[in-house]
């Protein structure tokens, strides 16, 4: 028997060589390593595992749980990502801004939702109007909502808060998709509220574990 089986044979059971799967893989116990742990093909691990050192993957790291809190995801969408155009808003009446379809990546989750849009009133006097976040997962889900006060001034100043940003928080129990709207209610007597469409116009969506 040449030296190099001898060395083979004679390893220890709990640090070992074996073929399993069509692939030779390096077996050890425990499974800490202080260097380098470098993954070539694919790493599943079903419990908790600990690397000391530094950890290099050639590939992605898909993750199936998420802990209260994380990340799982951000998605930032501008006014053509929306198909959202200019739209002007007459006294009186509500309208949709834009309708995104947004699918979850993780069925226990929260959706962070923030839009923002540059707009404007037309003539002044004391007016009113209201912006509304909405969700629609089969049922629909009003989760905010904003409204802007005119003063009955010259120049027509605001003395409350304004329409945008507006920003709310559903709550996900499925990775079926989502509708997200934002709807605009024009409250003045008779002056046009116009919603812009351009570098102003941003959909963030930001999906955290719970």
């Amino acid at each position: 028997m040449s030296r190099s089986i001898r060395a083979v044979v004679s390893q220890k059971v709990g640090n070992k060589m074996v073929q399993y799967n069509n692939r030779l893989a390096d077996f050890a116990n425990p499974p800490i390593t202080t260097g380098n742990l470098i993954v070539h093909e694919d790493l599943v691990v079903y419990k908790n595992g600990q690397v000391n050192g530094n950890l290099v993957v050639n590939g992605t790291i898909s993750q199936n749980t998420f802990l209260p809190g994380q990340v799982i995801g951000v998605t930032m969408l501008g006014n053509s990502d929306l198909g959202q155009s200019s739209k002007t808003i007459a006294a009186g009446a509500t309208n949709n801004i834009f309708s995104f379809t947004f699918t979850p990546k993780y069925s226990t989750s929260y959706l962070i939702i923030e839009y923002q849009s540059v707009y404007s009133l037309g003539s002044g006097g004391n007016d009113f109007a209201y912006a509304y976040l909405n969700v629609n997962d089969g049922a629909g889900h009003r989760i905010s909502q904003t409204f802007q006060n005119w003063t009955n001034s010259m120049g027509g100043g605001t003395r409350s808060g304004v329409l945008f940003p507006l920003i709310g928080r559903y709550t996900n129990t499925n990775t079926s998709s989502k509708i997200i709207t934002v709807d605009l209610y024009n409250a003045t007597d008779a002056d046009p509220l116009t919603v812009n469409s351009d570098i102003s116009t941003w959909l963030k969506i930001t999906e955290i574990g719970r």
